[in-house]
């Protein structure tokens, strides 16, 4: 995941090809390896569950949003977005994954007059503002896509 090894910066790079020499500073392919590996793991078995129903954890902005935030968990990220592991599982572990508008419309996607989400935004669009939802629970589109 772009966004995970890159963090925002990620946004911007995920229609590029990466190359070993671009890797943020201080991070080696085998260093990048060694850390992304067991964390994206470990997101993916959290997250299976949501995976399995087709949620929105499968939308491309969900999933660099999802990335930003894992970011902080790398050691590489900067020092104000540090999060460790149990910390970021716990953000993610209070979020309404359904593919409902009234958790996702304005985040992620926005909703037809029916209520039916679409994500054409894409990662780009709305990958920062899902990101920010994820990390803070005390925002709007945090309490949002918690249901609270």
């Amino acid at each position: 995941m772009t966004t995970a090894l890159h963090g925002r910066r990620g946004l911007e790079l995920t229609s590029a090809t990466q190359r070993e020499n671009a890797l943020p500073d201080e991070v080696s392919a085998e260093h990048a390896t060694r850390r992304l590996v067991p964390l994206l793991s470990g997101l993916i078995s959290q997250l299976y569950p949501q995976f399995a129903a087709r949620s929105v954890v499968s939308a491309p902005a969900v999933l660099a949003g999802i990335g930003i935030a894992a970011h902080g968990a790398t050691g590489w990220s900067v020092p104000e977005q540090v999060l460790s592991e149990d910390e970021l599982f716990g953000l993610l572990a209070s979020v309404r994954w359904e593919r409902k508008a009234q958790y996702w419309d304005g985040v992620a996607a926005s909703a037809n007059a029916k209520g039916v989400l679409n994500f054409s935004g894409g990662a780009k669009d709305s990958g920062g503002r899902v990101a920010d939802a994820l990390l803070r629970p005390d925002t709007e589109y945090g309490r949002k896509i918690r249901g609270w």
